[in-house]
This record gives structure tokens, sequence and C-alpha cells, in this order.
């Protein structure tokens, strides 16, 4: 199901404000979207973020076995219904869609919700505050997996960056409007509007509002004054690009709001919306039933490969859908794993891991013909926004050497170490199990 909810001026619709509702509920603790091995992990959770695939899109740790998406709702391998499956009458001759829409049709709306709020952890953006459940909001509807864009005008999609992040038209927007890149945001409009190709944008996942604030600046971008594609003055508007801008983001996000205005009605203004669930140790903390989880995965994955079939989409993602881990220092053992790794010494200084991509992800990055990586940091200390050159995908393994060259873009953007992790290695577990002491 979609939701497009009608701009008027109703009291379902919070006002808009620069400031935070202090009134307004604290985070319910826990992690927002995709979720590391603990709080400590977290620099501040995922919009997106953020992950990436109707599987495990926002899955936070890649020790635990992906669910497939596409497996049938609430049956085991010889047919018979799973634990914990809802007994709805003729569910089993269904068919997998019709399956997922059942179950969400029999949910719960209310507590579905607060199961939602026990991805929170109060570890990430204090811009993000609790939304209250609200019936009138059709993106509380259990059964809504896609959120449709409504466009209002580009300086709202500023105002709300600029407030969410005041460094960004010096951090992003300045990226983006760089002269050095006017080619590719001609490739991109002729790409999009007229080849009808399909564009991933990938990026690490440092902080919540990373991928919305991407998008902002490349919307910003493409509809800067005097911005034309071409010698005869071709230019676009809000409404064209939103319609082929897709975000994939937590559902979680439809449980916050930002600016007394919730969160999803926030990234409306500039493209549409996939709700997608985490499936391991993040949705067994918040309780959210199985059967739910995959039902909703189920029915956002058909919406979207839906949306891509029709070809001239971009889809802005954080392909590792979990959290990027910082570290104060490697340890001896961990130092010698790296430097068989990278060829080179981190030393005693901070390093970054980008966790690694799972089988949905490199499925729907595969699905776009083309990736544009953008390595991003939102520290204060280090701000940066690097974006990369237009890339073709011919397999799996260039998925993982686009997130090289985002680590690489990163480290030498911030001066941080910084490496991406192909998959669990010996690495990796060590960094985590240095942060879970």
């Amino acid at each position: 199901m979609a939701s497009r909810k009608k701009r008027d001026d109703s009291a379902d619709r919070p006002t808009l404000s620069l400031v935070s509702d202090e009134d307004s509920n604290p985070s319910v603790e826990q992690d927002p979207t995709v979720d590391s091995h603990s709080d400590s992990e977290e620099a501040a959770g995922a919009v997106e973020g953020v992950d990436p695939s109707s599987t495990e899109s926002h899955q936070d740790e890649g020790v635990e076995s992906e669910e497939p998406a596409n497996s049938e709702i609430g049956t085991s391998e010889i047919g018979r219904p799973e634990l914990g499956t809802p007994e709805i009458p003729g569910l089993a001759a269904m068919s997998t869609t019709e399956q997922a829409q059942a179950i969400l049709e029999d949910a719960d709306p209310v507590a579905y919700y607060r199961m939602l709020n026990g991805l929170v952890r109060s570890s990430h953006s204090s811009l993000l505050q609790a939304l209250p459940y609200t019936p009138a909001l059709e993106f509380h509807s259990p059964t809504c997996v896609v959120v449709e864009p409504e466009p209002s005008n580009i300086e709202t999609v500023g105002l709300y960056a600029r407030a969410a992040y005041p460094d960004f038209d010096r951090i992003l927007l300045a990226a983006f409007n760089d002269p050095a890149h006017d080619d590719l945001m001609a490739a991109l409009y002729h790409l999009l509007i007229v080849e009808k190709t399909n564009v991933a944008v990938v990026t690490n996942h440092g902080q919540i509002i990373d991928i919305a604030l991407v998008m902002g600046a490349w919307l910003s971008a493409m509809l800067a004054p005097g911005r034309s594609f071409g010698v005869l003055g071709e230019q676009t508007s809000l409404e064209q690009l939103a319609e082929v801008s897709n975000v994939l983001v937590s559902r979680m996000v439809i449980t916050r709001q930002a600016f007394n205005v919730p969160a999803i009605q926030v990234l409306q203004c500039g493209s549409r919306i996939f709700l997608s669930v985490p499936q391991t140790a993040s949705r067994r903390r918040a309780k959210l039933e199985t059967a739910l989880v995959r039902a909703n995965n189920t029915l956002m994955r058909t919406a979207l490969d839906a949306q891509l079939a029709q070809g001239g989409q971009l889809l802005a993602m954080a392909a590792s859908g979990s959290q990027d881990l910082t570290i104060p220092g490697l340890m001896k053992k961990a130092r010698a794993a790296w430097r068989a790794r990278r060829g080179d010494d981190p030393g005693e200084a901070p390093t970054l891991h980008l966790q690694p991509l799972y089988d949905g992800t490199l499925t729907l990055m595969q699905s776009c013909t083309y990736v544009l990586p953008v390595a991003i940091c939102l520290d204060s200390s280090t701000p940066a926004c690097v974006i990369g050159g237009l890339t073709r995908l011919n397999g799996k393994d260039d998925c993982h050497r686009i997130m090289d060259w985002i680590a690489l873009a990163h480290q030498e953007a911030t001066g941080t170490p910084t490496i991406y992790h192909w998959h669990e290695d010996d690495l990796l577990t060590q960094v985590r199990a240095r942060l879970n002491r």
C-alpha cells in the first residue's frame, strides 16, 4: 500500500518549526534503523539510511544469517505454518504477496507501532524526537510500505537540510555544485529523465541523517539557479525529480519527528520512501514478530521492484545497512590483521570500519545500471563529502569494490584510517569484541 498524504491545514499535520518540540517524548532506548552490536558502536543511527534491500537493508549484525525477503511468508520448508504466524483463514492458499498483505492487515497497529519504537536507541541523533501514533497518518498503517513524494519547493528542502546540519551548504551542497561535477549532473539528468536508466546512490553509513542530506544536496544542485542540461538550456523541476527519487529507510522512521513534523513528511518533500524492517538482533530486542517483519519486507520489495521496473529511478541507500564502527585504536592482533589486509599500519589512531554488504543489498545494487558512490562524514572535526563517478557494475564483486572506493575516499578526505569489510572476517570480529567490552 502506498501512501500519498494530501496537503492541508488540518490539525493532523504538525506545523513547521525549526526548533524541536521541548514537550515531545524522549527517544525510546535502542537503535533507529540498523544497529550494530552495542550502543557504543553507534555514531548516531541511520535513516537509511540506510541499508538497503528488502531483506536486510537495515541488517545490523552480519554474523547472523539473512532471511530472504522473497521466501514464502509464514510457512516452513514443508509447508506447515511457522511458529508465531497469525491464524488467518485461507492463508496457506494465498500467494506470497497476498499472505504478506493479509498478515499486515491482521496486525494490531498500535502494538506494531510500539514494537517499531523499540528499534530506537538513545544514542542516535537528537534531531529526531518521538512521534505519537496517529491513525490519521496513512504511513502509520501496518500495510503502508511505500510513501509517495509530496514536493513543495526546493527552498523547503534546503530549509530542512540546513536546520538538520548547519554546514550543509559548505560541505554537501558545495560538493554537488562544484563545476567539476557539471557533467555528472547533466549525465544524471539524461540517464534518469531521458534514457530511463536506474541509478543507485550509495553512501557509507555514519549518521542517521546522512542519506537524507545527500539527497537534499543532489536535488538542490540539480535545481540550482542557472543549471541547465545541454546547449539548449533544458531544465528540470522538483516535481519531476521527486517522482524518480527513492530512498530506502528503516520503518522505525515513521515513529520519529523532526522540527515538529513527522520525519517521513520531511523526506516526502523530495522523494518516495520505501520502508524496511531489520531482521536480526535489533528486531529481536524490539520483540518484532518474525511474520510481520517478513510480510513488511516482502510487500516493500514487491513495490520497489515494480518502481525500478519503470526505469529512470534513482535509489538512495546506505548500502551496508549497518552502522559504521569507530574504535579509538586497534589492539596488536587487530593491527596485524589490518596490515595483512591493507599492507599499511594504522598505528594507534582511531579507525573506521564499514560493515559488509549482504545478498539482498548486492541484488538491489545490481538492479540499477549505474552506481554513484558518495563518501560522507558529518563529524565537525573532519567533515567531508566526496562524490565518485558514475560506475557500471558487472557482478557482486563490483559492489564490494564500490565500498572499497568509498572507504578509501573517506580516509583521504578525513585522515581517519577507514576499511570496508567484504565479509565477516577476523578483524571485524575483533573490532566488535573491543566495542562490546
